[in-house]
């Protein structure tokens, strides 16, 4: 069943999902990494290819979010009080509004990070998209300022990112093994 219905999400959107959870687990914990354990001389090399697996996440999310409002949302179980439903549609769309977030930030970031604008160092920072597409930059020029601010914004979002997503694999292990419901097996088995 590729479409979800009202009892349980469909395989696209399961896929998709699990795609999106591995690729933001694994963009978070690179860029922790990168920031606070990666040698100082391997660090350019590493937001290159940081900035650019981002950019193909946020055109996965893009897709994430067409189908998701295009598809039949399951209802919450029976069970669920009137806070829990809200609190996990508040949950959801902050989730998205993080995810977005992180790749608009991340994106204006890397525009306007000043070792873009180093030819001499070669560095990874002109990204083209299945070797076909130069991804345009909103910045023309390097600028410092400019650059720290989308930074500063682009962690305060990991940092909320990284907190919505442990509250939300609370909730499922809570949903599974506390209340017993079937709000996590129809995420892994449909």
């Amino acid at each position: 069943m590729t479409r979800s219905t009202t009892e349980t999400w469909g395989s696209v959107t399961r896929a998709l999902h699990w795609l999106s959870a591995v690729l933001v687990l694994g963009i978070l914990a690179h860029g922790w990494w990168m920031t606070h354990l990666a040698p100082r001389d391997g660090r350019l090399w590493q937001y290159g290819t940081h900035g650019l697996i981002a950019v193909y996440f946020g055109m996965l999310l893009a897709l994430r979010l067409v189908w998701r409002l295009s598809e039949t949302t399951p209802h919450q179980p029976a069970t669920s009080a009137g806070w829990e439903k809200l609190a996990a549609h508040a949950g959801h769309i902050g989730l998205y509004l993080l995810m977005i977030g992180m790749v608009v930030s991340g994106y204006m970031l890397w525009s306007s990070f000043p070792a873009r604008f180093d030819a001499v160092r070669g560095v990874p920072f002109d990204y083209t998209l299945f070797g076909v597409f130069k991804l345009p930059a909103m910045h023309v020029a390097a600028d410092r300022g400019v650059s720290k601010y989308w930074e500063n914004l682009h962690e305060l979002l990991s940092h909320g990112l990284q907190i919505l997503v442990v509250v939300h694999i609370a909730a499922a292990i809570w949903h599974h093994r506390v209340k017993g419901d079937s709000v996590l097996t129809r995420m892994t088995r449909g």
